[in-house]
């Protein structure tokens, strides 16, 4: 406390615009588009579950850069930027707001797993687990846009549920898979700020090496041993007398 403060200039990125939007994504797979081998997915006790995954198809989470592979803003109006579009608020003011197009993309994979097994991923008869998969959808956003910003889309949740027909013989016919999405979309540009601060500096290694160790000794009882008196144990035959 009571550190002087400056003023100092930094860049970050602004935010001129934020929204999020539930997205739903459809797919129906046929028998032909999904090979099981030797798994049977209409034996019964069947658990299904979408993995959200990069374009190798392993597994990522929601904040790792890569849960969504790519955002292409698709442009509404040739060679004149975004369009303005004139917005009716709910209590009735206007306000002038951009169409921004955007393509969203990533990738997922399917697995199937029958309860009284377990599963690893060396499938079946166990599990199944099929190929890396994409996903995509193309929304339309009005946004406070203005020319030299970019939008910034983040992946806040990522579900899948589906559905599995099956002929009246009992075989696997298909999947219907909906996949849920909910999307953060945030309108961005750097610039450079004033603000009052102070320098930060590095703390101090709490060890100085990453090896053993100081080398700690147990507490002894100097108030008995080995004491101050220890001179005269001849005339207490190398005892202490305690009152």
């Amino acid at each position: 406390m009571g550190e002087h403060l400056e003023s100092l200039c930094i860049r970050v990125p602004k935010v001129y615009d934020w929204v999020k939007r539930e997205i739903e994504v459809a797919r129906i797979f046929s028998s032909e588009d999904l090979s099981f081998g030797a798994f049977d997915p209409a034996s019964p006790f069947v658990d299904m579950e979408v993995i959200l995954t990069d374009e190798a198809g392993n597994p990522v989470d929601l904040s790792d850069e890569n849960s969504i592979a790519e955002v292409l803003e698709v442009s509404t109006a040739r060679g004149t930027g975004r369009r303005e579009r004139e917005i009716l608020l709910p209590d009735g003011e206007t306000v002038t707001l951009h169409e921004v197009r955007l393509s969203i993309s990533g990738f997922y994979r399917i697995k199937f797993t029958r309860d009284e097994f377990g599963c690893d991923d060396t499938g079946a008869p166990a599990c199944f687990l099929s190929t890396v998969l994409p996903w995509s959808t193309t929304q339309r956003f009005y946004l406070c846009a203005p020319e030299g910003t970019y939008p910034a889309v983040r992946l806040d949740h990522f579900e899948g549920q589906g559905n599995i027909q099956l002929s009246s013989a009992g075989l696997f016919q298909g999947l219907d898979l909906d996949i849920m999405l909910c999307i953060s979309v945030q309108v961005e540009r750097f610039v450079n700020i004033e603000v009052e601060g102070s320098y930060c500096h590095p703390r101090p290694e709490l060890l100085e090496t990453l090896g053993c160790g100081p080398t700690v000794h147990p507490p002894q009882c100097h108030d008995l041993f080995p004491g101050t008196h220890h001179s005269h144990c001849d005339d207490h035959g190398g005892e202490y007398e305690f009152e």
